[in-house]
């Protein structure tokens, strides 16, 4: 089969480098217009990167040095829901559940008036050594080699893949713009945001304003404290901020509406937040550091139209919050893998099969953001009031956490299932604004059926003796 990638970067050296691991004796080519600048800013991955990572099996050892890559155990939130607000995090490994069930913990924190951050220290152990910037150590609760995601340079990612996996398999790296639409079996369309040969209608999210960035990268000050295991992301008046460390710096942006700011006055307002909370080895920021990029947030109604598929930008685009941008490109290259299979006729039916798995992941991973907003009681300035006046869209992942709420009170823990990956978001996101479906009504409701909770017990993680991120890097993927 004759398959040519249109564009390079991120998502044009995954793609390569997926389909020559499945693919060894397909005919693969890889068009890249040297001119044409990445995005390069998708520096933060999920966890779920380690499914792709070990179904090409990469090693951390043999490319993290090379990437200026971290470890990444969890994503810390600033506030999102209040100003001044406790932390809360969305922690990666599983939870805690042998001590208490979901339900106990969220009746006790009502009685108790726990703070927002509680749930995540609580249930999650990576959550609470981020909180006491500790590396987790692999024990029950944690494997850095299952459940970590990592920070690093996607731009140096992208031309490792090249260079140490993709082209010494066999991909033919063809460094020419490609103006008509090449001959071939299959063209992975991955040139961005432009989408050059893939013209399937555009389906806009709208409950997700925000469409623009503006980005600069950061040098440590002090590394040993700076160097955090997290993504951290703070609220701003028109948005939010992320802060992800890398080995050799900190890559931050901001991500804002322009309906709400000017360019101008969003660089500006990062500008200021830079100056009072990132330490650097910079003075200032000058115009020259800064970055402007914009987006409409969306997807491809087909990202499979005829013989080409989308992939990255060019499919959809979700903003930065969690990382969506890198999940989607590994996620939708694995999907293609098992509707491809070993099939030699491609069927509108794969076509079909392949698109509803992506639209499905993408509108769900939507409403997993617009849970980050929607639960906020931020209305200080016009770009949160509107976040605060918006309609949401009615689907499965909303749907849950408004049962919370309507359910009967002997019924939650029926409701809460931490075998479902959504749900486990959904408790932390809910649990981070103070949202609680407990309450005085609740309470009578417990009464008047003669229902109990028990009491439980609090048992915090043992923390004793575990390294700093900058000490386990030092003895591990950069102990030269």
């Amino acid at each position: 089969m004759k398959i040519v990638i249109v564009g390079g970067g991120t998502a044009g050296w995954m793609t390569a480098s997926t389909l020559v691991k499945a693919y060894p004796d397909w005919d693969i080519s890889l068009y890249e217009d040297s001119k044409t600048p990445s995005v390069g800013v998708g520096e933060s991955t999920t966890q779920y990167f380690r499914i792709w990572t070990h179904f090409l099996g990469l090693k951390d050892k043999e490319w993290m040095a090379a990437c200026n890559a971290t470890y990444k155990c969890s994503v810390r939130f600033h506030d999102f829901h209040q100003k001044g607000d406790d932390t809360w995090q969305y922690p990666f490994g599983p939870p805690r559940n042998d001590i208490f069930n979901a339900d106990y913990w969220f009746y006790h924190a009502k009685k108790g008036s726990w703070s927002n951050g509680k749930f995540a220290r609580d249930y999650s152990y990576s959550a609470a050594c981020v909180d006491d910037n500790k590396f987790p150590e692999d024990n029950k609760y944690w494997q850095t080699d299952k459940f970590s995601g990592f920070h690093f340079d996607a731009v140096l990612f992208a031309n490792w893949l090249r260079d140490n996996y993709a082209i010494p398999r066999g991909v033919k790296h063809i460094k020419r713009k490609l103006i008509k639409k090449p001959k071939a079996d299959i063209i992975f369309d991955c040139t961005g945001f432009k989408s050059q040969f893939n013209d399937s209608p555009w389906v806009e999210v709208e409950c997700l304003p925000n469409n623009s960035a503006v980005v600069t990268r950061v040098g440590y000050q002090d590394k040993e404290n700076q160097l955090k295991a997290t993504t951290d992301c703070t609220a701003l008046n028109n948005g939010w901020v992320w802060n992800v460390p890398t080995w050799d710096r900190i890559g931050t942006g901001y991500v804002y509406c322009d309906k709400f700011c000017t360019d101008d006055e969003a660089r500006d307002e990062f500008r200021k937040y830079l100056t009072d909370n990132v330490e650097s080895d910079v003075d200032c920021y000058s115009d020259q550091m800064f970055r402007t990029i914009k987006w409409k947030t969306g997807r491809r109604e087909e990202s499979w139209n005829g013989n080409v598929i989308s992939m990255g930008l060019s499919a959809g685009f979700i903003e930065p919050l969690e990382s969506n941008g890198i999940l989607s490109i590994h996620s939708n290259l694995l999907t293609f893998l098992r509707v491809m299979d070993d099939r030699k006729n491609i069927t509108q039916y794969m076509r079909d099969t392949y698109n509803n798995s992506c639209n499905q992941a993408f509108d769900e991973f939507a409403s997993f953001i617009a849970i980050h907003f929607s639960l906020t009681q931020r209305n200080d300035t016009p770009y949160w009031q509107h976040i605060s006046d918006m309609c949401y869209p009615k689907d499965r992942l909303l749907d849950r956490v408004q049962r919370n709420y309507t359910e009967s009170s002997y019924k939650f823990g029926q409701l809460y299932d931490w075998a479902d990956n959504a749900t486990e978001g959904v408790f932390y996101v809910m649990a981070g604004h103070g949202w609680n479906p407990f309450n005085d009504a609740v309470f009578s409701e417990i009464d008047f059926f003669g229902a109990s909770v028990d009491e439980i017990e609090e048992s915090p993680f043992d923390l004793d003796n575990l390294k700093s991120p900058w000490e386990y890097y030092k003895e591990t993927i950069y102990e030269n």
